[in-house]
C-alpha cells in the first residue's frame, strides 16, 4: 500500500510518519505527492495569538474525514515549548482520524511513539507536577491508556533517586564496554556482533586496542575530575572471551576506571555456553557487582530456531555458577514475541526462572530489525501476532510481581512486533543503575569498544552529543589512536 502524508512543514510529515505506522506498518509512505498512492494524508498545525491547533485530513477514493485538536498555549505545560506543543497536537489530530478510519482499537500508548516515554514523566516531576496530574496529562495529552499512565509514571518515581543534579552531575559518568563477538549471531539481533569462530584473529588485537582506550579514557577523566560511577561490559558476549583475556580485561578495566565512586559494574555472560566458574570467579575477584545470564526463552524448540547454541539446562547450571562464584544481584533477560512462541510458552518460560529467584528480570518487546536475519527472511519465522504479546508481556509483568520486583527502567523501540514496551523489573535494592542512567540520558556514558555509543551531557540543560565507535572489529583496531584522539577532545569539550 502506498500513502502519501503531506504537511504545511516538512517537519510535521516527518514526525507524523511513526504514527501512520501504528496503523498500516508495512505500508510505503511518501512525503511528496503521488498519483501512485492509496491513501493520502494531509497534516498541519496553526497558531492563532495564544490558541494553537494541528488538523489531519484523509482522502482515499471518494472518501474524505478530517479531525481538529486544538489547544491554549498559556494553560499547557512549558508554554515556552510551541514547537513540541504543535507537534502532539497534530499527530494526536492524525491519530484519532485513523483510529476512526480503520476501525482498530488504540494502542496503548497512543501518540507515544519516542524510545524513553519516561523523560516525559521526569520533565513534569521537575516541575514540581503531582502523579496523579503527570497520569491525567499522560491520558488525555497523548491518548494513552490509564494502564500506560500508571507504569509509566511509577517507573520514573522509583528512578529518581537515581538521577544527579549539580556538582554530583557534572562529576560522575558511566562507562560502556561493548564486545562485539558471540558464539553464534541470534536471529533477532542487529547489535554488533560477530562469530568468535571467524573472527578469532580478530579478537586478541581488538582486546589489546580495547584495552589501550579504556586507559587512555581513564587517565582523561582522571585529569578532568571525572569519577566513573557505574561500569556496564556488553556486547555481543564478552564471556564469549577466554579466561585469560576476560581477566585481563577486568583488570585494565579495575585499575583504569574504578575508585570510591563506582557503586556497579556489570558483566553481560548473556549466553549459558560461554559461561564458567573461572570466568566468574574472576569477576567476582575484579568487582563485578552485577552479571547477566540471559536465556531470552527456556523452550528448546524456539533456542534452536533463533540461533542460540545453549538449552535450558546449560541456562540452569550457567545461574548456580554465578551464585557459587558470589553475586548476589544476577538479571535474566526474556523476549515476548519470539518466532513461534504462544503465551503458554512464555509462562512456562517464566515459571522455569522464577525457581532460579533472580534478583532482575528484564523483558524485551521482540523487535525486527532491519539487519536482523529474521527481517531479511521473514518468510521463515512464524511472527507472533500482537495481541499475543500483549498478552506475554501481561503474564510478565504479574511473574514480576510474584518474584517480589517492580519495574524500574523502561523504553520502547522501532519496529516491534506490537507496538508496546521493554521493562526492567528488580527487586528492592537491585536496581541497574547503569540502565537507569543510559535510558534518561541524565549522565554523560562514555562508550568503549566495537560500536559502543558515547552520550555527552550538559547537566542542567540535558543537552546530549553522540559519537559511536565503529562496528567492525578490523576498522576499530585499525582506527585506535584516532578514536581515543577524537573522544578525550569530545570529553574535554563537556567539562
Amino acid at each position: 500500500m502506498i500513502i502519501e502524508l503531506l504537511s504545511n512543514q516538512k517537519e510535521l510529515a516527518v514526525t507524523c510518519q511513526d504514527v501512520v505506522r501504528l496503523f498500516f506498518p508495512d505500508a510505503e509512505i511518501s512525503l511528496e505527492h503521488t498519483e501512485e498512492c492509496e491513501l493520502s494524508l494531509k497534516a498541519a498545525s496553526y497558531v492563532d495569538g495564544s490558541v494553537i491547533r494541528g488538523t489531519a485530513q484523509l482522502k482515499e477514493g471518494g472518501k474524505f474525514a478530517a479531525e481538529q485538536v486544538s489547544g491554549d498555549l498559556e494553560s499547557l505545560p512549558f508554554p515556552d515549548d510551541l514547537r513540541n506543543h504543535l507537534k502532539r497536537l497534530v499527530k494526536l489530530a492524525l491519530f484519532r482520524l485513523l483510529t476512526k478510519h480503520t476501525g482498530q482499537p488504540a494502542g496503548p500508548w497512543g501518540i507515544l511513539t519516542g524510545i524513553r516515554p519516561t523523560k516525559i514523566v521526569h520533565r513534569l516531576l521537575d516541575a514540581g507536577w503531582l502523579p496523579d496530574s503527570i497520569e491525567q496529562y499522560l491520558t488525555a495529552a497523548y491518548e494513552m491508556s490509564a494502564e500506560k499512565a500508571v507504569l509509566l509514571t511509577d517507573t520514573a518515581l522509583r528512578q529518581r533517586v537515581y538521577l544527579l543534579k549539580g556538582k554530583e552531575a557534572r562529576e560522575l559518568i558511566s562507562v560502556y564496554i561493548g564486545i562485539p563477538f558471540c558464539p553464534t549471531r541470534c536471529a533477532y539481533c542487529s547489535f554488533p556482533s560477530y562469530s568468535v569462530e571467524n573472527s578469532a584473529s580478530l579478537v586478541e588485537p581488538f582486546v589489546e586496542a580495547l584495552a589501550g582506550e579504556i586507559r587512555a579514557i581513564g587517565r582523561a577523566a582522571g585529569e578532568m575530575g571525572r569519577k566513573v560511577q557505574t561500569v556496564y561490559v556488553g556486547g555481543g558476549t564478552p564471556t564469549v572471551l577466554d579466561s585469560e583475556k576476560m581477566c585481563r580485561l577486568l583488570e585494565v578495566i579495575n585499575d583504569s576506571l574504578v575508585s570510591e565512586a563506582t557503586v556497579e559494574i556489570t558483566l553481560e555472560a548473556g549466553r549459558p555456553d560461554t559461561v564458567t566458574m573461572e570466568k566468574l570467579r574472576a569477576a567476582r575477584e575484579q568487582g563485578v557487582t552485577r552479571v547477566s545470564i540471559n536465556p531470552q526463552t527456556m523452550n528448546p524448540v524456539t533456542l534452536e530456531v533463533i540461533g542460540r547454541r545453549h538449552s535450558p539446562h546449560q541456562v540452569a547450571d550457567a545461574f548456580a555458577i554465578a551464585r557459587q562464584a558470589g553475586f548476589k544481584t544476577i538479571n535474566m533477560d526474556v523476549i515476548a514475541g519470539l518466532p513461534g512462541e504462544t503465551a503458554a510458552d512464555v509462562q512456562q518460560t517464566l515459571a522455569a526462572i522464577a525457581v532460579f529467584e533472580p534478583e532482575n528480570l528484564t523483558v524485551h518487546t521482540m523487535a525486527v530489525k532491519r539487519a536482523s536475519r529474521i527481517n531479511e527472511a521473514k518468510d521463515n519465522f512464524e511472527i507472533s501476532p500482537p495481541r499475543e504479546v500483549d498478552k506475554m508481556l501481561r503474564l510478565a509483568h504479574e511473574a514480576a510481581g510474584k518474584m517480589g520486583m517492580r519495574p524500574y527502567y523502561l523504553y520502547r523501540q522501532k519496529n516491534m512486533v506490537s507496538p508496546l514496551e521493554n521493562i526492567g523489573y528488580a527487586r528492592c535494592g537491585h536496581d541497574c543503575i547503569y540502565n537507569v542512567q543510559m535510558i534518561e540520558e541524565r549522565q554523560t556514558v562514555i562508550g568503549l569498544g566495537g560500536g559502543a555509543g558515547s552520550k555527552f551531557v550538559e547537566p542542567g540543560t540535558w543537552y546530549l552529543t553522540s559519537h559511536y565507535n565503529p562496528k567492525d572489529p578490523e576498522t576499530y583496531i585499525r582506527r585506535i589512536d584516532e578514536i581515543i584522539a577524537l573522544k578525550v577532545d569530545k570529553l574535554r569539550s563537556f567539562d
